[in-house]
């Protein structure tokens, strides 16, 4: 009997872990959000992958831990170690999730700016030919 509620016991725990990973996955998304410009296509899409994530893990954390079974105190302990992350820790988290999202954002633009700069300056070298040959026709072109 007492194995029963110490494995019951660990389960209410893990579920808990796996609802403030959740809470941290979730400021991840949120974090994207405000410091990347989205569309409303591209939200939904981001809150599909996560919904979506969250329940691979879920059933996961069921089959691995409980045969596959559904119980409410784990059910209870995700939602539980949710709130518990979203009252406590999920204000400071949000914040560095920021920092790194703007970091992550400024590197690689920076590393897109680097790696198109020969696509920059072919095509500056095409349009100034371009822009040479139409002042050239429309010059012959004024005097006929």
């Amino acid at each position: 009997m007492a194995e029963i509620i110490v494995q019951q016991s660990s389960l209410f725990l893990i579920s808990m872990l796996y609802g403030v990973i959740l809470g941290v996955w979730y400021d991840f998304f949120r974090a994207v959000r405000k410091k990347v410009s989205h569309r409303n296509r591209t939200v939904h899409m981001e809150d599909v992958v996560f919904c979506l994530s969250a329940a691979a893990g879920l059933f996961l954390l069921f089959q691995i831990y409980n045969q596959g079974r559904i119980r409410f105190y784990v059910l209870l302990g995700l939602f539980a170690g949710a709130v518990a992350y979203f009252f406590v820790l999920s204000a400071p988290v949000e914040k560095i999730m920021e920092l790194i999202v703007g970091a992550a954002a400024f590197l690689l633009g920076k590393a897109a700016g680097i790696l198109f700069l020969p696509v920059k300056i072919i095509v500056n070298s095409i349009s100034k030919r371009l822009k040479k040959l139409v002042r050239t026709v429309r010059i012959v072109r004024s005097r006929k």
